[in-house]
């Protein structure tokens, strides 16, 4: 049996650059099953089946690309605590390239993100969030299931597909309501 070893790519190395000093994801391996992975049509909240548990990837010289560069947020934010590992919360934070922070909760443990101190800091971030120019929104998935986290309360959005997103409106009195759109394609 032979195979192709991928060589690291630009991308590669730059996701690997942002790591914050004597960060390793170790043991961890819970954004193996929370995050999706297109390339190999795995659904975010099931195992990869080419996951180790505990160990790594057992594909992980020939790993997709979309694996390659994923980091979650605590192996990027200096700022946070070893709490915060997803192996010891329970959930995966990720930033997206516009500021928008997701909680992939392993749906094991749906209610580990409201634990302290890490439900407070998901409100202050979507208080801050909600404060930018343009609003950054805080999201909680479990599995395929999606809750906004607003400074004021959570809305549970249900069910959002790959070709589903949230859009956030104005409601009466100025009050923030969720809306479930179909993804615009481009």
């Amino acid at each position: 049996m032979t195979s192709e070893i991928n060589p690291p790519t630009d991308g590669e190395a730059s996701a690997a650059s942002r790591v914050v000093p004597g960060r390793a994801c170790g043991t961890c391996t819970l954004c193996c099953k929370l995050i999706a992975v297109t390339d190999l049509e795995k659904p975010p909240g099931e195992w990869c089946p080419h996951c180790v548990r505990g160990e790594g990837c057992g594909i992980y010289e020939t790993r997709p690309a979309e694996c390659r560069t994923f980091f979650c947020h605590w192996m990027l934010e200096k700022g946070l605590t070893a709490d915060w590992k997803p192996e010891k919360a329970k959930f995966a934070l990720v930033t997206s390239a516009d500021g928008h922070m997701t909680a992939f909760v392993d749906p094991g443990f749906p209610g580990a993100w409201r634990k302290s101190p890490y439900f407070e800091t998901l409100k202050r971030w979507s208080l801050e969030g909600a404060r930018a120019a343009p609003p950054r929104i805080v999201t909680v998935r479990i599995g395929t299931r999606a809750i906004v986290v607003l400074p004021d309360r959570e809305i549970d959005a249900g069910q959002v597909g790959p070709d589903d997103a949230l859009r956030l409106e104005s409601g009466p009195g100025g009050r923030i309501e969720v809306r479930k759109v179909a993804r615009e394609q481009g």
